[in-house]
This record gives structure tokens, sequence and C-alpha cells, in this order.
């Protein structure tokens, strides 16, 4: 059996959520694109090189979070020097964070989780740790800061923070939205939210997403906004032959062997 997301969210077994798409003045379209991604490497750098983003970041949370200081945050990183520097920036700004990474030792790893959970720390960063089987219900604030195209990656990442507890009343989401390289696709993860098609999406963003999950909201900042239309208008243009394998391809990663109706 198989539930899409929209439909657990109308039947109220996850956590409502209110997203918010931020958009920022990092210019990732001149990171250089490898087989199908951005190069690490190269992200990695930008995102850490100066505290300008941070700042915006920290900004945006204190705007947004109604007492920055007792959420249980996660925040997705792009490398393990990423997730080091914005756990020890929100530290030094009076907001208690950790870094875990694949490079952490289990106890360790294990303690920053208790200490989340129990309010002694408001924020763990990660990279490629928490995408999936990750049970902590009491996370109420997710941060994506860094750009992830996957929309299976971005519900398993999005999916840590919506577990129901009673003290929870909704799941706050900041995205933080820069200028993307032309190949990166915004589509994908609002269609794979809502259960919309591209076409719908378009419309969808340029009112406001009036139809939404009962709970839920989501709110694009003029930046933002501009940002991901021009993305999306982008994509329904696209009809090269590249553009065309490239949609085959994330349909593979959820049907065995897609039939010629269903890529249509």
């Amino acid at each position: 059996f198989e539930m899409r997301l929209w439909t657990a969210l109308n039947q109220r077994l996850l956590a409502p959520f209110q997203y918010f798409g931020i958009g920022e003045e990092v210019d990732l379209a001149r990171v250089s694109w490898r087989r199908g991604g951005y190069a690490l490497e190269e992200l990695s750098a930008l995102l850490t090189g100066d505290d300008a983003r941070v700042r915006h970041v920290l900004q945006r949370v204190s705007d947004i979070v109604l007492d920055p200081r007792r959420m249980r945050a996660l925040g997705f990183c792009v490398s393990v020097e990423h997730a080091e520097f914005m756990a020890r920036r929100f530290s030094e700004a009076g907001i208690a964070a950790m870094a875990v990474t694949g490079a952490t030792p289990p106890s360790t790893r294990a303690d920053a989780i208790l200490r989340l959970r129990r309010g002694e720390i408001q924020a763990i960063f990660s990279v490629d740790l928490f995408n999936e089987g990750f049970d902590v219900p009491e996370i109420d604030t997710v941060l994506f800061l860094r750009p992830t195209e996957s929309a299976t990656l971005f519900l398993q990442q999005l999916g840590r923070g919506l577990r129901k507890t009673s003290e929870k009343a909704c799941l706050t989401v900041l995205d933080f939205i820069g200028r993307q390289h032309q190949e990166f696709r915004f589509d994908l993860r609002f269609r794979a939210m809502l259960g919309r098609t591209r076409r719908q999406i378009e419309q969808d963003i340029a009112d406001g997403f009036p139809a939404l999950p009962s709970g839920c909201h989501i709110q694009l900042d003029r930046v933002a906004q501009q940002i991901v239309l021009d993305n999306v208008r982008q994509q329904l243009r696209a009809t090269t032959e590249n553009a065309l394998a490239r949609e085959l391809q994330q349909l593979a990663q959820h049907v065995v062997d897609p039939t010629l109706s269903q890529f249509l």
C-alpha cells in the first residue's frame, strides 16, 4: 500500500507544515554542474566562504520561529565542513547547536539526539545522515541549507519533522533559495509535496498556493517566488532530448520499468 504525502496530511496522520521559501543572494549558477548535480566541494566552499549567508539564515530564523532558543531543529548541509560551520555560528549566536556527520562517533551522535529531544540544544546540523530511519517526533523545525533537487531526498528530509506530538502544532520549514544552475529543478519538490502537475504548480506559485492540505501553508518571499517561477517556466519550455531523458531518469527512481503511458 502506498499513501502520498498530501493524502496523509489531509487525513491528519502527519503534522501540518508551514513552509517558507526564503530568497537569498547566493548565486549557485556559477558552481560547476557534474553528473547531474552540483560539484560538492565548490558548493561547500561557497556556502562557508563568509558570514553573510549565515547571518541571513540566523536573521530569518529569528524572524519566523516563535522562540529559536526553544526550537528543536534539523539543518541539512552540503558537507561536514558546512555542518560544523553552521553549528559553530549558531552556538556563537546563542542558539545551542551541534554538528552530527558520518564521522561523528555513535556515542556522540546518540548524545546529540538525546540533548535535542530534551531541549538542551536547539539544532543539529547534518549531512547525508538523517534523511530516513530517524525518528525524533519532537523536531519542529527543518532548515534546508543546501539545494536539494531529488524529490525523494527532499521528502525524506521534510518527513523528519512531520511526526505528530501533542506539543507540536505544526512543522516550520525554512528553505533558503538562491539562483540555481539552469539544470536544477524546483518543480520536482512541489510536485512531490502536493501531487500537482508542472503546469498546475506554475499556477500555484503565481497564485500563492491557494489549495493546500488542511493546516498547511506555503509562502515564498518575492525573491524566492521569482526564482522558482522562472525555473519552473524554463522546465515547461524544455522539450529537448536531454530534458526528456532527465524526466525518464526521475520517473525510473520511483517506477520499475516505466511504460510509455506512465512517462507521458
